[in-house]
C-alpha cells in the first residue's frame, strides 16, 4: 500500500485487513479515485472480481461446449492453465476433410487504418550527424519530456538549476536530465543532472528505502522530476518521477467483431526457420480447420521487424542460413502474404535483421527490396487501428535495457517496455543501441498507446500496464548457436491475437 501512502490516500482500519487479506494491488484501488477508502469500497472491488471470473468460467463452458457439439479432431484447441494477463493459450486445428465453406466476418469490414506520419522517420529524416543535430536531438527530447512531467504538478514550486544558489534551504521541483550516476562512499546515489538552464548535483539517501529502492532503476540519460531541499553543493531528493502514462484512462469499444494478428521476428532464409508450424498458422488464418470462426474474424496481421534472416548480421551467421540473396528471402515473404486471403490488411515495421540502416529509428523497408502487397511504417511507428493506438517497435532496445536494470531479464521481455512506458522514451540511454540524432526524437512516446507491440528477443510476453496492452509476440524461428550464447530461450509458433470487441488476448500455439 506505498503508492496509496504516497499520493494521501486513507483507509479504515477494516478496509486495510481486508486489502491485505485479498491482496488487492494498489492500481485497483487508486481507480476508485478517492481519497478515503472504507471497507464498502473494497468490497465492491471484490464482487466485482467476483462477478468478472464468474462471466469468463461461464464463457470458457460455453465455447467447451460448442467444441464438443462440433466433434473436433484429436489436436483441437484446448484452454491452457498457464497463467498471463488477459490471454488464453490454445491449439489451433489444423485442415480437416468435410469441412463447411469459409465465410469470412472480417470480409464483411473495411479496414480502418490511420498512420501518425509526423511520429514516423520515414520520408522524415533531416540529419546530418554534425554537433547541431545532437543538440537538437537532446533538447527536442528533453523539452517534450519535460512537458509531459509538467502535466502533473508536484508539491514543492518548480525552479530552473541555474537558480539553486538563491534558493539555499528551501524545497523546490527541479525536471532534469541525468547525465551521470554515481554511487557515494556512504552508499547513497548521486546524480550529476542538468536542464537548459544549468547542472547541479541530487543525493537520494539510503534512508529511504521506498524512493532509494526505486531509484535504482535510474538510468543514466533519464528525463525526471525531483522534490527536495537545497543545499549548497546539491539538492537531497524526497522523491522523484519519471513522465509515466496516466493512471485513469476510459477503456477503448470497438463495435465490431474484429481480430487482429501480432507477428514478429519469422527469419525468412534461416536455416531454423521453422516451415511445418509456419505452414499450420497459414492454413489456420484461411480458414482451414474444424473451427474456422476465430480465424474469420482476422482483419490485421502486424509483422514487428525481421522479417527475413538477412545477410552479415552477427558472426559466421552464414551458416544458419538457407537463402543467402536477401532479395529471396523478401521473396519468400511476398509469397507468403500471397497465400493470406485478400481482405486482410499486413502492415509492416523493419527489425535489426531487415535491409535498413541499423541505427534506430528505423524507416520503412524500402520498394528497392521489397514491393509487396503491405502497408509499411518506420520502428517506431503509432497508427491507429479500428480506433485502438498501436505503438509499433521491434524493440532493438531491449539488449541494452536489460544488461543495464538487474531486474529485467529476457524471460520477461514485457517488464522492458513497462520500463519504457514508465519514461515515455523507448531508447532513452545514448550509446546502449545505436541512434541518429534526427531533430526529433523519434523515440519518444508521445501519445499515449492502447496497445504497444514489439518483438526482437524471440519470447512471448505479455502484461497491462495502466490500460495498456503489451505484447511481444515471439518468433517463427528455432534457436541458434548465437542466441543460446545469448542467454535467449525462444518461445516459437506461439501468435497472440486480440478481439477487439470482447478486449480479449489469446495465443495460438501452433508447435502442438
Amino acid at each position: 500500500m506505498e503508492e496509496l501512502k504516497k499520493k494521501g490516500i486513507r483507509l479504515t482500519l477494516d478496509a486495510e485487513k481486508l486489502i491485505e487479506e485479498k491482496k488487492i494491488p494498489d492500481e485497483e484501488l487508486l481507480q476508485l479515485e478517492k481519497k478515503f477508502i472504507t471497507i464498502e469500497d473494497v468490497s465492491l472491488i471484490l464482487k466485482k472480481k467476483e462477478e468478472a471470473a464468474s462471466e469468463e468460467l461461464s464463457y470458457q463452458a460455453q465455447k467447451v461446449s460448442e467444441i464438443k457439439e462440433s466433434e473436433p479432431s484429436p489436436i483441437e484447441s484446448s484452454i491452457s492453465d498457464e497463467p498471463s494477463p488477459s490471454m488464453q493459450e490454445e491449439k489451433p486445428t489444423h485442415a480437416v476433410s468435410g469441412l463447411p465453406s469459409f465465410h469470412p466476418l472480417a470480409k464483411e469490414y473495411s479496414a480502418k487504418i490511420e498512420i501518425r506520419e509526423k511520429l514516423d522517420v520515414t520520408g522524415n529524416s533531416r540529419t546530418k550527424g554534425e554537433v547541431e543535430d545532437f543538440v537538437a536531438y537532446f533538447r527536442n527530447r528533453f523539452e517534450r519530456l519535460s512537458a509531459m512531467l509538467r502535466a502533473y504538478p508536484g508539491k514543492y514550486t518548480e525552479a530552473d538549476l541555474s537558480s539553486m544558489k538563491s534558493l539555499l534551504q528551501q524545497k523546490v521541483r527541479v525536471i532534469v536530465f541525468v547525465s551521470e550516476i554515481r554511487t557515494t562512499k556512504n552508499g547513497n546515489l548521486m546524480l550529476e543532472v542538468e536542464d537548459l538552464t544549468g547542472n547541479f548535483k541530487v543525493i537520494l539517501s539510503q534512508k529511504d528505502e521506498r524512493v532509494f529502492e526505486n531509484a535504482k532503476k535510474i538510468v543514466r540519460d533519464d528525463t525526471i522530476a525531483i522534490e527536495g531541499k537545497v543545499l549548497e553543493a546539491f539538492i537531497i531528493a524526497e522523491d522523484f518521477e519519471w513522465p509515466d502514462i496516466p493512471l485513469a484512462r476510459e477503456p477503448k469499444e470497438s463495435p465490431h467483431d474484429l481480430a487482429a494478428v501480432y507477428l514478429s521476428d519469422l527469419h525468412f532464409g534461416s536455416r531454423h526457420f521453422l516451415d511445418e508450424y509456419f505452414n499450420r498458422f497459414v492454413e489456420w488464418i484461411n480458414g482451414k480447420s474444424a473451427n474456422p470462426e476465430l480465424a474469420g474474424r482476422v482483419k490485421y496481421i502486424f509483422v514487428a521487424g525481421d522479417l527475413v534472416d538477412g545477410i552479415g548480421i552477427y558472426p559466421e551467421q552464414e551458416k544458419d542460413l538457407v537463402v543467402s540473396d536477401i532479395f529471396k528471402q523478401y521473396s519468400m515473404f511476398s509469397d507468403f502474404v500471397d497465400q493470406l486471403p485478400d481482405y486482410i490488411e499486413v502492415i509492416v515495421s523493419p527489425g535489426n535483421h531487415d535491409a535498413v540502416r541499423r541505427a534506430e529509428p528505423m524507416p520503412a523497408l524500402p520498394d528497392e527490396v521489397f514491393r509487396g502487397d503491405v502497408i509499411k511504417v518506420g520502428s517506431p511507428s503509432v497508427v491507429s487501428i479500428d480506433g485502438f493506438e498501436h505503438l509499433f517497435y521491434h524493440g532493438t532496445s531491449a539488449d541494452s535495457w536489460i544488461s543495464t536494470l538487474s531486474n529485467l531479464n529476457y524471460n520477461h521481455p514485457e517488464k522492458v517496455m513497462e520500463e519504457c512506458l514508465k519514461r515515455r522514451h523507448l531508447s532513452p540511454m545514448f550509446g546502449g543501441n545505436a541512434i541518429v540524432p534526427e531533430k526529433l526524437d523519434y523515440m519518444v512516446i508521445e501519445r499515449v498507446p492502447d496497445i504497444v507491440h514489439f518483438g526482437h528477443v524471440h519470447k512471448n510476453g505479455y502484461s497491462n500496464y495502466r490500460g495498456t496492452l503489451i505484447i511481444n509476440s515471439g518468433t517463427f524461428q528455432d534457436t541458434t548457436d548465437f542466441q543460446q550464447k545469448q542467454g535467449h530461450v525462444p518461445t516459437p509458433a506461439k501468435v497472440p491475437l486480440y478481439e477487439f470487441k470482447g478486449k480479449r488476448l489469446r495465443t495460438l500455439d501452433f508447435t502442438r
